[in-house]
């Protein structure tokens, strides 16, 4: 079908559905099409339209839902109003993601340039597609979860919201709406902004340096970074329906004590079914443990929304506990500067403390973490990949299976302590030259207010400054009475 007559011969509004990701094509995608149009009807092509490759399609009661083929249309209903002044008949295309926002505008700034050289009004008759359609909304997912979206491949976090949204079936209209929270809670968290380094869509962030390693890096398994498989086998294949749409089972964690299952009403937040408990509307607070198990569907969207949650709060968020204040201070002060492998290391254990325990003597972890990390910093020059997984392997049981089986923070906290390597790197280590090890030994150094003229080497003893009367100190001047 022609671009002309896939829409004026539509029987229904063509539309984006609520599992679709964002319109991500940017201004160059749109050039390169306007090239590839000038470059069509400069040539005598003797009557053959510009193939524009497949459209799926899946027909409901009341839309036509664009599975795959959302960029190109998009960007072609754009090129239509520009040129024809209007959009086509039957285009109910609309999106809610800031980056689509961004993306259509620059689009449209960029078509409406004076400057631009458009084709004429009959090309749109002259684009065709191949297009299939489909009644089976199972059918749709199935091509949605295997098929590419022409030259911008979908990140396994896209295909995990296809399918948790397809796991929470049905056409009735409470379905819909709980289809419609669990996206929109979706695309809240793909817009947390990012807390180490840049990057616009904090759910691949989310799951590739937090939820997949805080779930498989236990015993002696540990992978530098999942593979694209990695994630759909653990967060997918390894998820198990719940057998209610809306309610998911618990288990026993900090956060949850008593409660067997927990109920989303899209209008009013969260229920639990037990004996009344306390939950605040905040996701950070959900009753979750990092290594439960993924119910498919709401559980898994709400999952993934707690962790965002408490990730962020941790670090960017400001925070009425004295305990968060005092680590964000120290965070800021030392480890903002040390290197991203270091610091995602750090916010891992950090998260996995406080899902584990609770704010409860976090600031003191964070400075024994900093005590038993820094001495990677202080030993080698340049900080690989390799130098955090190989921090995790060398003792007989490793930090994160140390937090997730312990019942009091103390237990985390001995361990750190308990370390043989850190107190003989930093009492042979000295640092001489400028560069990050010098760097780093200087904000410690300002950090507990110590003195240039220390005995060489200058962190010698450093386990000795981490006392109850500093932590004390540093609590109270954050607020604690």
């Amino acid at each position: 079908m022609s671009f002309t007559d896939l829409f004026a011969h539509a029987t229904l509004p063509l539309a984006i559905d609520s599992y679709q990701r964002p319109y991500v094509w940017g201004t160059n995608k749109s050039a390169q099409l306007l090239i590839d149009l000038a470059n069509y009807t400069a040539k005598d092509t003797s009557g053959l339209d510009y193939y524009m490759g497949t459209i799926l399609l899946h027909r409901t009661k009341k839309h036509l839902f664009v599975i795959d083929g959302q960029q190109r249309l998009t960007t072609l209903c754009l090129l239509h109003q520009v040129i024809k002044s209007s959009l086509p008949p039957n285009c109910a295309l609309s999106y809610r993601s800031p980056e689509s926002w961004r993306n259509i505008k620059g689009a449209a700034a960029l078509l409406s340039d004076e400057n631009t050289r458009l084709p004429a009004p009959g090309i749109f008759e002259h684009i065709s597609f191949t297009v299939i359609m489909v009644d089976s909304e199972d059918l749709a997912f199935t091509f949605f979860d295997t098929q590419n979206n022409r030259g911008v491949p979908l990140n396994a976090t896209d295909l995990l919201k296809a399918y948790h949204l397809r796991a929470i079936h049905g056409q009735d209209g409470a379905s819909l709406a709980l289809q419609q929270n669990c996206a929109t809670r979706w695309e809240r968290l793909q817009g947390t902004p990012p807390l180490l380094g840049p990057g616009s869509d904090f759910a691949h962030s989310l799951f590739n340096l937090f939820l997949w390693r805080g779930r498989c890096w236990t015993g002696r398994f540990f992978g530098a970074r999942p593979s694209h498989d990695d994630l759909i086998s653990e967060f997918q294949l390894e998820s198990f329906e719940s057998t209610s749409l809306d309610t998911i089972p618990l288990y026993s964690s900090r956060g949850n004590r008593r409660a067997s299952a927990l109920t989303l009403v899209p209008r009013d937040g969260y229920r639990l079914q037990a004996e009344e408990i306390h939950l605040s509307g905040n996701p950070a607070e959900l009753p979750f443990a990092i290594r439960q198990p993924v119910t498919a569907g709401v559980g898994f969207f709400l999952y993934s929304e707690k962790y965002a949650a408490l990730a962020h709060q941790l670090i960017a968020a400001n925070h009425e506990d004295s305990e968060v204040r005092a680590f964000q201070r120290f965070h800021r002060d030392v480890i903002a500067d040390v290197s991203i492998y270091i610091r995602e290391l750090f916010l891992l254990t950090s998260v996995m403390f406080v899902d584990q325990f609770g704010y409860r003597k976090l600031f003191e972890f964070a400075l024994w973490l900093d005590y038993a990390l820094g001495a990677l910093r202080i030993e080698k020059a340049y900080i690989f990949k390799e130098a955090p997984l190989n921090f995790l392997k060398q003792p007989s049981r490793n930090l994160l299976d140390v937090i997730t089986s312990a019942f009091r923070p103390e237990e985390a906290i001995d361990y750190l302590k308990s370390l043989p390597d850190p107190p003989k790197i930093y009492g042979s280590m000295n640092i001489e030259r400028d560069g990050v090890q010098r760097r780093y030994e200087q904000s410690v150094l300002n950090y507990y207010r110590k003195s240039e003229t220390l005995t060489k080497p200058r962190l010698a003893g450093r386990d000795s400054w981490i006392d109850a009367r500093w932590i004390s100190a540093n609590l109270r001047s954050e607020g604690l009475s």
